[in-house]
């Protein structure tokens, strides 16, 4: 997956949050959905970290 990629992801995912935050209601259902968009967000921002971090090196290596 592409960093573009990632960021159109995680910014769905949060728009997911934005939403279902604003219909919560201490309703399970809805916690435990946030709950997950909330691990795939950390899964998210990891991968692209690691993009980042993987074309940093990539471009060291070009300038070597």
């Amino acid at each position: 997956m592409k960093i573009e990629e990632k960021i159109s992801l995680l910014k769905k995912t949060i728009s997911e949050i934005k939403t279902i935050s604003e219909k919560l209601d201490n309703d399970y259902v809805y916690e435990k959905k946030i709950a997950e968009l909330n691990k795939e967000i950390s899964r998210l921002k990891n991968g692209i970290k690691e993009s980042a971090e993987e074309l940093e090196d990539f471009i060291k290596e070009q300038n070597a």
